[in-house]
């Protein structure tokens, strides 16, 4: 599922990254049962790891679109003042 992800990046003038990604709902279904925060963080997190991006997540918003039948996972990262982040 995470070389199906699409990912789009924005960043502000303060540093912060806005971090958006598209699911096929096929693929998220194939792992989560649920659109919710729970699966969004836990995706976030995986996503992260495997991109090697030590990132701090913030806000986390996930959205299903039915009609195009994507999957929207939106999360803002803050990398300022990071020494590394784990995730468990």
């Amino acid at each position: 599922m995470l070389n199906s992800i699409r990912e789009i990046r924005r960043r502000d003038d303060e540093g912060i990254y806005t971090l958006t990604l598209e699911i096929p709902e096929k693929e998220f279904f194939l792992v989560y049962n649920d659109v919710d925060k729970q699966s969004a963080n836990d995706l976030l997190k995986q996503y992260l790891i495997f991109r090697q991006d030590d990132a701090r997540l913030d806000t986390v918003d996930i959205k299903h679109d039915k009609n195009n039948h994507i999957i929207n996972v939106v999360s803002e990262l803050n990398y300022l003042g990071n020494d590394h982040t784990d995730y468990p």
